[in-house]
């Protein structure tokens, strides 16, 4: 039986704006990966297969074709690997690796023109389930699960331009399966948990670059943990999530101009470990899972404010 909660916390403004249709499912279900857009068009990579085994495949989404197609594999099997684009180049940063949760240091950049993956720079601290946002064209990589199944605390940044790393400003609450998001060159750092799942947070921090500090915002209406986001007109839409024994259908959105969350029309599949992507003023909920733990969707679902 699937369970699915729609949390709105009273901090909230309840907002009927937009509807959800659905478009092409994925060719084969997959939890635990992410998505992001790369000259109009949605990415997806590694994540966890129906038989909840770690993958290499990688796909590619056309919204004008409504249709998906497979790209390059990924050197190695990966889950829990947040994607990124920088400078029109996608990146896969990190990550976990085994169905044992290793968190992985590699950092693979995708060459669009020859359809193949290559390295980069590794990551100074190997992790998975960590949130990235892009700001002023570098990657800022934040929390996550690290060694030792220990929280990973620093913030690293990736300059696409010297392929080098460095580390600027712990974050102050350390989380994994958080989602990040950046918006006017602040990276947010949004909710996410202490590995266990009914340990998830409601913190929203943002980090600055340019002067490598955090401030605590506005915290999230409901707790989650396994969530993703996307940017969408300047505000962040959140959605989906998990406990241990339940799966959200939140759409929660953030103004960080006012500081302040609304809630939207929920999910109409309530899932976790999924992908989203903003392109063309459309939200775009990537697969996940439609039960706590492991379980796998292909339904793809997308938002029109």
């Amino acid at each position: 039986m699937r369970v699915a909660l729609a949390l709105v916390a009273s901090t909230a403004v309840l907002s009927a704006d937009g509807r959800w249709s659905t478009a092409a499912p994925l060719p084969e279900p997959i939890q635990e990966m992410s998505a992001a857009v790369l000259r109009g068009k949605i990415y997806i990579a590694g994540g966890l297969d129906r038989s909840g085994k770690p993958i290499a495949r990688a796909f590619r989404f056309d919204p004008a074709a409504n249709q998906w197609e497979r790209i390059a594999d990924l050197p190695a099997p990966r889950h829990h690997m947040p994607l990124a684009v920088a400078g029109d180049t996608l990146y896969a940063v990190g990550g976990l690796a085994e169905a044992t949760f290793v968190p992985e240091n590699t950092v693979w950049m995708y060459r669009e023109d020859q359809s193949r993956w290559e390295s980069r720079a590794p990551l100074p601290v190997p992790r998975g389930a960590s949130g990235v946002g892009v700001a002023n064209g570098k990657l800022v990589v934040v929390g996550g699960w690290g060694p030792g199944r220990k929280l990973v605390d620093s913030t690293a940044i990736y300059d696409p331009a010297t392929d080098r790393w460095k580390n600027a400003a712990p974050i102050p609450t350390p989380r994994d399966h958080l989602t990040a998001a950046a918006v006017g060159g602040v990276v947010y750092a949004i909710a996410g948990r202490a590995f266990n799942p009914d340990q998830n947070y409601d913190v929203v921090e943002a980090y600055d670059p340019a002067t490598d500090r955090w401030t605590r915002k506005a915290p999230m209406p409901s707790r989650r943990g396994g969530l993703a986001s996307a940017v969408l007109d300047g505000k962040i839409h959140t959605v989906g999530g998990e406990t241990r024994s339940a799966v959200f259908a939140n759409h929660e959105v953030y103004d960080p101009a006012t500081d302040r969350w609304t809630s939207a029309p929920a999910l109409p599949t309530a899932r976790h470990g999924l992908g989203s992507a903003a392109l063309s003023g459309k939200i775009y909920v990537i697969g996940g899972g439609p039960r706590a733990g492991f379980a796998q969707t292909d339904v793809v679902e997308v938002f029109a404010p």
